[in-house]
């Protein structure tokens, strides 16, 4: 028995599913393509605006060492009433904004400082180590442990030079202790002297041996609206007791390191970075480097 052909009728509506199936197939891959274009151009965009919020922070990091080397050709001193120390709130640039501060890196007592020469041994006992923990109430054992860290990775790198943080890392202190071992302590490339005019009352008298407390919270009051302006002024200032017993190179007036902090917008993108400069003389400050940072508040 012969099967009959299919109706017309049948066959039409056949052809129109298969064409609506077609349809709505080219339909779902045209979306999907013009979705990921879309995704695309939108991470184009963004690898742009942030590659122009690199530009915009680099840009700040220069028109700061601008700064500091014109502070340096006006002024023979750096102290807390400069226009430099005051934070940059956020201000526009094209398509963006950029916010900043420079912070003074010599006002701390500087970890450098302390390390022994290759070596030499360190020990609780040590007059220098004592003396420090005391001022800076910090405990010598853990100090000490810090600067065996320190001390360790000298040995390993002679030029190099960890952060505050990482030491502290190391060292493994609590959570307590490392608060207050960042807020009293820098870590420079090299020995460098307190500047009076940014230093705390605890940091003068961790430098300046028989400074009584009184003494150096009564120095720091002397300093506020009429900072020195030479060190032969400071030494002049200081209990006639202990004048004698000032090391040459263990003060100043005039600050050398310098950390800058940036903040930097470009259209929805926000990057910051950090860097750290070394002024020389009335030459343009080096950047000893930059990196990455902690965003701050948008």
């Amino acid at each position: 028995m012969k099967r009959r052909p299919p109706a017309p009728g049948r066959q039409r509506g056949v052809a129109l599913i298969v064409s609506l199936l077609v349809v709505a197939i080219v339909t779902a891959l045209a979306l999907l393509f013009t979705a990921r274009q879309q995704l695309w151009m939108r991470q184009i965009e963004n690898r742009n605006n942030f590659t122009m919020a690199i530009g915009v922070a680099v840009a700040a990091i220069d028109m700061g060492r601008l700064t500091l080397r014109d502070d340096a050709r006006r002024t023979t001193s750096d102290n807390l009433l400069e226009p430099w120390t005051i934070p940059i709130p956020p201000i526009a640039v094209e398509e963006g904004k950029v916010a900043g501060r420079i912070t003074e890196l010599q006002g701390r007592y500087n970890l450098t400082n302390l390390l022994p020469a290759q070596g030499v041994s360190l020990r609780e006992d040590d007059a220098g180590v004592a003396r420090v923990a005391r001022a800076l109430e910090l405990s010598p054992g853990e100090l000490v442990r810090v600067l065996r860290e320190f001390q360790s990775l000298r040995q390993r790198e002679p030029e190099g030079t960890p952060e505050l943080a990482e030491l502290l890392r190391i060292a493994a202190l609590p959570a307590e202790s490392q608060g207050r071992f960042q807020q009293m302590l820098a870590v420079l490339p090299e020995k460098a002297p307190l500047n009076v005019n940014f230093a705390s009352a605890e940091a003068l008298q961790a430098t300046v041996a028989g400074l009584t407390a009184g003494d150096a919270a009564a120095l720091v009051a002397q300093r506020t609206g009429n900072p020195f302006k030479t060190l032969n002024e400071f030494t002049q200032a200081l209990p006639a007791g202990v004048r004698g017993g000032i090391a040459t190179d263990a003060l100043t007036v005039q600050s050398r390191y310098f950390l800058m902090d940036i903040d930097a917008w470009f259209n929805e993108m926000h990057t910051a970075y950090q860097a750290l400069l070394l002024r020389d003389g009335t030459r343009l400050p080096t950047l000893l480097w930059a990196r990455r940072s902690k965003l701050g508040p948008s």
